[in-house]
C-alpha cells in the first residue's frame, strides 16, 4: 500500500524517490467491458432481486433482537460484563448479519491475524476506509464505531447501530468535536469495561490507491491500538464508493450483481506507542499509518 504525501500524491512507505504522480484517491473510475455489461444486464433479471429481498429480510430479521436488547439500557448496565441473553443476542445477530453479506456474494470472509482482547487494544483502527460495505468488519465483531448523530434516526439501520453502543457526533452541536474525543478516551481508559471501539481514523472513503492522513482523535487517548486492514481483491472493483465516481445506490446494484465477492480482514499486531507517541497523536497516527502501509 502507499502513503499519501501531504494530498498532492502517493509515495511508497520508506522511499524517499517521487514516481510519476498517481490518481486522486477521490476518484474512482469504473469502465465495465461489453461482456461485463451483457453479465450485470443478465444477473440484474436474474439473481440482483433475490439477493436484494434476502439481504433486506435478515436486516429486519435482526431489528427486533437489536431493539429489544436496547431498551432501557443505561450507561451503568453497559459497562457490567453482558449478560447471558445479551451474549446469546450477540450470537444470533452476528448469524443474522453474516447471512446478510452471503446474500449479498460475500460467500466467505478471508480473516488474517488475530482480534485483540478489549485489555489489550481498546482501539481497533481500520483503514483504507472506501465504501460502506466497511460495516463488514463491524457487524463480525460489533465493536463501537463513531457515527453521526443523525444516523440514529434511520429506520431499522438506526436500531442496529444503537445496540452496539456507538459514539455519536452532532453537526449542530460546535462542542461535538471535544466531546467525542472525550468520549473515545474515556472509555478507551475504561480497562475494558466497554467494547473496543472502531475508527476508521482516514474519516472518509477513498479508492484505496493509498493511505490519506489519520485524523489524531483515535490516538490522543494514548492507548495501544490494533491496525486492521481491509482488502477487497476483486478483478472488477464495484465496491469503491468516492466523491467522485459510482453513487451508493449503483454501487449496491453492481456489487449485487457480482457473482461473489471478496474481503480480506488483516489484523495487525498490536502497537503500543511509545512515550513521545503518547505526547504527540499526530505522531502516533502517522507512525501507525506508515506501519498499515508496508
Amino acid at each position: 500500500m502507499k502513503l499519501n504525501s501531504r494530498g498532492r500524491g502517493c509515495c511508497v512507505a520508506g522511499s524517499r524517490e517521487r514516481g510519476p504522480p498517481p490518481r486522486s484517491p477521490f476518484v474512482h473510475q469504473l469502465r465495465l467491458s461489453p461482456l461485463e455489461k451483457a453479465k450485470i444486464a443478465f444477473m440484474t433479471l436474474t439473481l440482483f432481486p433475490i439477493r436484494l429481498f434476502f439481504a433486506a429480510f435478515m436486516m429486519l430479521l435482526a431489528w427486533p433482537f437489536a431493539f429489544i436488547a436496547s431498551m432501557g439500557s443505561e450507561e451503568q448496565e453497559l459497562e457490567k460484563p453482558l449478560s447471558w441473553w445479551r451474549k446469546i443476542v450477540d450470537i444470533l445477530l452476528k448469524a443474522i448479519m453474516r447471512m446478510m453479506w452471503l446474500a449479498g456474494g460475500f460467500h466467505w470472509i478471508n480473516v488474517k491475524g488475530r482480534r485483540a482482547l478489549p485489555a489489550e487494544a481498546a482501539i481497533l483502527t481500520v483503514a483504507p476506509h472506501s465504501s460502506y460495505f466497511d460495516a463488514i468488519p463491524v457487524t463480525m465483531t460489533f465493536a463501537s464505531i463513531v457515527m453521526k448523530a443523525e444516523s440514529k434516526d434511520i429506520p431499522v439501520w438506526g436500531t442496529l447501530i444503537k445496540y452496539i453502543r456507538p459514539v455519536f457526533v452532532s453537526r449542530s452541536d460546535q462542542d461535538s468535536r471535544r466531546k467525542t474525543v472525550e468520549e473515545i478516551k474515556r472509555r478507551a481508559q475504561s480497562d475494558g469495561k466497554w467494547p473496543q471501539i472502531m475508527i476508521f481514523p482516514e474519516g472518509t472513503c477513498t479508492n484505496r490507491s493509498c493511505l490519506i492522513t489519520f485524523k489524531p482523535g483515535a490516538f490522543i487517548p494514548g492507548v495501544p491500538v490494533q491496525p486492521v486492514v481491509l482488502r477487497y481483491p476483486n478483478k472488477l472493483d464495484t465496491i469503491t464508493w468516492t466523491w467522485q465516481g459510482p453513487g451508493a445506490l449503483e454501487i449496491l446494484w453492481l456489487t449485487l450483481c457480482q457473482f461473489h465477492n471478496s474481503v480480506e480482514i488483516e489484523f495487525l499486531p498490536v502497537y503500543i506507542p511509545s512515550e513521545e507517541e503518547r505526547k504527540n497523536p499526530v505522531l502516533y497516527a502517522n507512525n501507525v499509518r506508515r506501519v498499515m502501509a508496508e
